[in-house]
């Protein structure tokens, strides 16, 4: 990666592997309810509501860590949290009864909320302005790949080893995760260093609050309408497949593994060109991207369009990531450890209202009209995107001017 150190991508990739071991434990859980359900006792319904109490536990979790440990490197948060996601998986390997599990998901996800929000964090701090977006792709695919293969290893591991040896196996990759991150360590208060040279080089060391607030509102309303756009259909994406092309076996897993392809891709590609455009235009893009998309898949009947439409989905729903954190992270300021925390908190509050709202839709049997309602709120997240982009173009467009008038004003001074 052009411009960035070999340690501190050495360092964004070891973030990224810690993020994937975290969030690897919940997402499993698709995967091994069966086998869960019939090692433990535990009704399916439990199991998968336990899944709906760690996103609430972490939505509640991870803007109150960020504000606790506000005065805290966040790289030493994440270096303490890890073994605490690791105990939680070995908790949740050894649970019996409902209130054990309900008891192990909320640790477990109070553990991964002192995670993922920090190597976020980190992973801005470390490089330029130039080159966030893309440092920040590179951490995300954690994310992106624990929820691509979470469910389909999950149902390997669970009809092979069993499901209570699938999360001892998590726990030790995470300790594997932490002992990576404890190995760089020595780096990171450098790295930081020269991260903050290199910003302050590029002018982009100060935070103008008019503008920024603007700027943050905005992003964080695209996280939250992105998270419930992507949330209410996935709810229900398997059978409304079933419904509208037949397709069912492999045929449909095949349709459901092209939406995690290609938001591995998108996460990937969208960062530099993020870099590149301004994050806030591409955030806007990626949200119409997105609107046409979702859209087309109320119009579909056969899997090869399904398909393709399912690709340009994936494709901008992980991509609209990298830039939307690369906007909190360089407009929060001193405020970043508590705004990103906010922020990883309104997006599991929008998956669980998108989840809410596409029940309510499919109980009325719209199922079919299900794309519509997740096209609508892309295009809001198109709509907020845009006013990040005004304000940050607005911005820029002062600065420039500013530095004009002092430019001209210097003779006059000497």
């Amino acid at each position: 990666m052009s411009g960035v150190s070999r340690r501190a991508l050495l360092t964004l990739w070891a973030l990224a592997g810690a993020v994937f071991a975290a969030t690897l434990g919940s997402m499993l859980v698709p995967g091994v309810l069966s086998a869960f359900s019939s090692e433990t006792g535990i009704s399916l319904g439990d199991v998968g509501r336990s899944n709906a109490v760690f996103g609430l536990a972490y939505a509640v979790a991870a803007p109150v860590i960020a504000w606790s440990v506000r005065r805290l490197e966040p790289y030493t948060v994440m270096i303490v949290a890890l073994p605490l996601v690791a105990l939680a998986a070995l908790a949740v390997s050894q649970v019996d009864t409902v209130p054990q599990l309900i008891a192990a998901r909320v640790v477990q996800a109070v553990a991964v909320a002192g995670v993922v929000p920090m190597c976020t964090v980190h992973a801005g701090s470390i490089v330029a302005g130039a080159h966030r977006s893309r440092a920040l792709s590179i951490s995300f695919t954690g994310m992106v790949a624990s929820s691509l293969v979470g469910a389909p290893l999950g149902n390997l591991l669970g009809t092979t080893v069993g499901a209570r040896t699938a999360f001892l196996l998590v726990a030790g990759l995470v300790l594997v995760a932490a002992a990576t991150v404890v190995a760089l360590r020595p780096w990171q208060a450098g790295l930081r260093l020269a991260g903050e040279e290199a910003r302050r080089r590029e002018g982009d060391g100060t935070v103008v609050w008019a503008s920024a607030a603007v700027v943050l509102a905005a992003t964080l309303a695209t996280a939250l309408l992105e998270g419930a756009a992507t949330g209410g259909l996935n709810t229900f994406i398997a059978p409304f497949l079933e419904g509208a092309t037949g397709a069912t076996g492999a045929l449909l897993s095949g349709l459901l593994l092209c939406y995690g392809l290609a938001g591995l891709a998108g996460n990937g590609v969208l960062g530099g060109a993020a870099d590149r455009l301004g994050p806030a235009r591409i955030l806007t893009l990626l949200g119409v991207a997105a609107a046409v998309a979702v859209g087309g898949l109320a119009l579909v009947s056969h899997p090869l369009p399904a398909a393709l439409l399912l690709l340009a989905w994936g494709f901008c729903s992980w991509a609209i990531n990298p830039p939307l954190q690369a906007l909190i992270v360089g407009n929060s300021g001193r405020h970043v450890n508590v705004v990103v925390g906010i922020n990883s908190s309104l997006i599991y509050t929008g998956t669980s209202i998108g989840a809410a709202l596409a029940s309510a839709q499919v109980d009325q049997g719209r199922l079919e009209g299900l794309p519509y309602l997740s096209a609508a709120l892309f295009l809001g997240c198109a709509i907020t995107g845009g006013t990040a982009w005004a304000a940050t173009a607005r911005a820029r467009r002062r600065a420039v001017a500013a530095t004009a008038v002092a430019a001209s004003e210097e003779p006059a001074r000497a």
